[in-house]
């Protein structure tokens, strides 16, 4: 009976810790707020465009492709060299050029329109199967969809959140991101998981830095695995 009981506790007991770190920081950062009406199909492809860069480089690409080709079907049809140009400061241009024309042409074929407005109908589930199945599409893509493009209760895992969640004790050490998306679905309290996401994300660039982490102006350094400075600091009032 006692082996029954630990994994059952020990599941219980992080996900108290996740609620309790989703309160501390809407607390400390407040709730953000959805943006409605997001278009699903942009979204995948900003998603897309951010793949192993940082947002400032994703939004400049990002900008650079709508000036240029206002519509997606103005992507499809433009020369390739003309789309890798646009997007350039995103890095990897080629390669994510050839994704975004790839997925486009198989909504095109699909739908006969390029809109992903018939994912609004799916299950979640079905939604992660279908378009994690296509190329270049990883979870956190598909959960970046659900969660900022079709409004759902989904929890992508960034690099940000993957240190975070080892620091704090909620993601195993030595787990990757892939796995990691769906070890978090459980443990996410029922409507933070977007206050949860955009928290920690925040959280990460401005205290648990990959490099040189602020331990001692950390919050929540006694939720934490790793902090050498167990000190009572006050939470920053939300902004």
């Amino acid at each position: 009976m006692r082996r029954s009981e630990g994994p059952w506790q020990r599941h219980k007991d992080l996900k108290a810790k996740v609620k309790r770190l989703a309160l501390l920081l809407e607390k400390g950062y407040g709730a953000p707020q959805r943006e409605r009406g997001a278009n699903p199909l942009d979204v995948l492809i900003q998603t897309i465009l951010s793949q192993n860069t940082n947002d400032l480089n994703r939004d400049r690409a990002y900008q650079r492709l709508k000036s240029r080709f206002p519509l997606w079907e103005d992507v499809l049809n433009a020369k390739t060299e003309e789309v890798i140009s646009a997007i350039r400061p995103g890095g990897l241009a080629g390669q994510k050029t050839g994704r975004i024309r790839e997925i486009l042409r198989w909504i095109k074929k699909r739908e006969k329109r390029l809109s992903l407005s018939f994912l609004k109908g799916m299950d979640s589930e079905e939604i992660k199967k279908l378009i994690g199945g296509l190329k270049g599409i990883g979870p956190k893509t598909v959960h970046c969809l659900l969660l900022f493009g079709l409004e759902r209760d989904a929890f992508p895992v960034d690099t940000h959140i993957l240190r975070i969640g080892k620091r704090l004790g909620f993601i195993p050490e030595r787990m990757e991101a892939v796995k990691a998306h769906p070890w978090m679905v459980p443990l996410i309290p029922k409507g933070k998981s977007l206050s949860l996401h955009l928290n920690l994300i925040r959280f990460g660039r401005e205290i648990c830095k990959a490099k040189n982490p602020k331990c001692c102006n950390c919050f929540l350094n006694k939720e934490c695995l790793y902090s050498s400075h167990w000190v009572t600091v006050s939470v920053p009032r939300a902004r």
